[in-house]
């Protein structure tokens, strides 16, 4: 009990940073790298035990299927070995080739080539009858004679029949060849001539059985006088002694890599074995596939968490340390709050808790100390304003008090056509600096409008006229104030201002099912298509811009107060005017009109 308390001190003193170092090298990074180690040798050793496996079943197969093709010639000896006829056919002496060519045509002439298949390419039988003709399947031979090699390992052979692996350099076919021979003695009562039976196993279908493990391993096939008779594709010298073979010369057996069946335990494939080769490219690549595996893996299970607890220490760090300096600033009367994300957890509540207490003392000292000042500057702030009103209040005034003053004089001269101007100027100043609702009802925008237009009729004279087509249903609609004079400002200056004569502005506002539609047309000078597109882009966009303002203005409003469900179009063609105008949805002016009784 007394050394539970002594390490806990201990470990108390212990900053909280090389905390959480020791637990990650302790409790992460060195289980990992153990694991990783671990789980690689295994997964090694597993791919080692699984490819020999492999191998072994590769070569097991592999030395089944040549046993099994030469068991094939084997029964086919066997079974000539037995046949009496041939060897009465064979034993007998002819007195002339004539006589030897009846017996042929009759009994021997099919009697070997019918046993031809894909695994034997020709059987053969050779006897020293010299009253025999040489023929393709019966041939006639002097024991005197050298040149026949798998006669005489057969003689020496201890049994009837012999696999042998030779070259036969005469004949018609020179070559390689892989022969089963056999003693034809099996009657007594014809053994007046020697008779000797040779199958030719098809070397190319031996090729094909070693080529077919050739993704695995390399096959020689070994005779019994240690000569490789056969080879997969790519094995130099098939016919060098395989002691002398510089490919076998160095191999390692013990590796594993290497390995060699004996191809089967009857007598007349005694010694005969086939060897293996393993292409370790193969081993080798699974190994490094492996081990790049666990390379990322621990990479991977390494790196995740190092991220992870550097994350969550920084999060520590970079919190108790705000919090440490804002302490700091306390003692030095400076109560300014932690502005970050506290989180949940336990530093997150003290940061909270700080906060909370710097607001509390912040309000006291506000309350106790700061309150008398505040009011005195907010007084000053509200004179100020009020000062700020006043005088730009003057400016109108003095504009209204000026028109008026031209009103008397124009009408005491007799000036009709100015004085009417000068009232519906007068009007139309008033009513916009007076008004301080932004919807007003068509009727009065149109009337807006008119005073314009007939301002607009003073400046032009007979050059200009001006025309309205109103739907009666619509004039007493709400709309936005200065939505449809702006636009007939803008048909003015830009469309008929360089027009000579026969100046027209024509203002339309009609009910549809859905829409009120609203449309200025002019039959000005117009605008290309590029200058129209270049005028759009600039009424969307955000920034200011000295051309245009009324329409950017009628646009932006528009935008503000049906939140952009309201349609503004502009349509042009050079030379012959412009129309411009917009949709509003009947159901927002409804609603607006409703929300303005109410």
């Amino acid at each position: 009990m007394r050394i539970r308390p002594a390490i806990l001190h201990i470990v108390n003193d212990i900053p909280l940073k090389y905390k959480f170092l020791l637990i990650y090298l302790l409790c992460v990074l060195l289980p990992i790298m153990t694991i990783n180690i671990l789980f690689y040798q295994r997964n090694s050793a597993d791919i080692q035990i699984r490819e020999e496996d492999n191998l072994r079943k590769s070569i097991d197969r592999a030395s089944g299927e040549l046993l099994g093709m030469i068991d094939e010639g084997v029964a086919l000896s066997r079974s000539l070995a037995g046949d009496d006829s041939l060897y009465e056919a064979l034993d007998r002496t002819y007195e002339s080739p004539i006589d030897y060519y009846g017996e042929y045509y009759d009994l021997l002439r099919d009697r070997l080539t019918r046993y031809m298949s894909p695994k034997i390419v020709e059987v053969s039988i050779f006897t020293d009858n010299e009253s025999i003709q040489n023929g393709t399947s019966y041939h006639v031979f002097s024991k005197s004679s050298d040149n026949l090699p798998w006669l005489d390992r057969l003689i020496q052979a201890n049994g009837n029949i012999q696999v042998v692996a030779y070259y036969e350099s005469g004949g018609l076919y020179p070559g390689k060849r892989i022969s089963i021979v056999s003693k034809m003695n099996n009657y007594v009562q014809y053994s007046k001539y020697a008779k000797y039976l040779r199958i030719d196993l098809n070397i190319d279908k031996m090729d094909d059985i070693l080529n077919r493990e050739l993704d695995s391993l390399q096959l020689r096939l070994v005779d019994d006088q240690n000569q490789v008779v056969a080879a997969s594709a790519g094995i130099a010298e098939p016919n060098a002694p395989i002691t002398n073979n510089p490919a076998l010369s160095s191999l390692d057996v013990r590796s594993g890599y290497a390995m060699e069946r004996a191809i089967g335990d009857y007598s007349y494939v005694k010694g005969w074995k086939l060897v293996g080769i393993a292409d370790t490219r193969r081993i080798d690549k699974l190994l490094n596939d492996s081990q790049h595996f666990i390379i990322w893996l621990a990479v991977i299970s390494t790196v995740v968490p190092s991220l992870l607890i550097f994350i969550i220490l920084l999060s520590y760090h970079y919190r108790v340390k705000k919090l440490s300096r804002h302490m700091e600033k306390v003692r030095t009367e400076r109560f300014d709050m932690i502005d970050i994300k506290e989180g949940r957890d336990e530093i997150g509540g003290l940061i909270r808790t700080f906060n909370v207490m710097i607001s509390k003392i912040t309000s006291l000292i506000n309350d106790v100390y700061k309150l008398e000042i505040r009011q005195k500057s907010l007084e000053l702030e509200r004179v100020s304003t009020e000062l700020s009103m006043l005088q730009s209040q003057v400016n109108p005034h003095f504009l209204f008090n000026t028109l008026n003053a031209l009103l008397v004089v124009c009408t005491k001269k007799g000036y009709s056509d100015v004085t009417d101007i000068i009232k519906n100027l007068s009007l139309l100043m008033r009513q916009l600096l007076s008004r301080v609702d932004d919807l007003v009802p068509l009727r009065e925008e149109l009337e807006l409008t008119s005073m314009y237009l007939q301002i607009e009729k003073f400046r032009f004279g007979h050059l200009f006229n001006y025309t309205f087509d109103i739907d009666p249903q619509a004039l007493s609609l709400r709309i936005p104030r200065m939505s449809i004079q702006p636009l007939v400002e803008n048909a003015c200056k830009h469309g008929l201002q360089a027009r000579k004569d026969n100046r027209t502005i024509h203002v339309t506002a009609r009910l549809t099912e859905r829409d009120l539609v609203v449309n200025v047309i002019d039959n000005g000078v117009g605008m290309e298509r590029s200058k129209l597109q270049q005028l759009m882009e600039n009424m969307r966009s955000e920034a200011r811009r000295d051309d245009h303002i009324g329409l950017r203005n009628v646009y932006r409003r528009l935008e503000l107060f049906y939140k952009g469900i309201v349609r503004f179009h502009i349509s042009s063609d050079p030379d012959k005017g412009t129309e411009a105008g917009f949709h509003i949805p009947l159901l927002q002016l409804k609603a607006d009109e409703w929300k303005k009784e109410a």
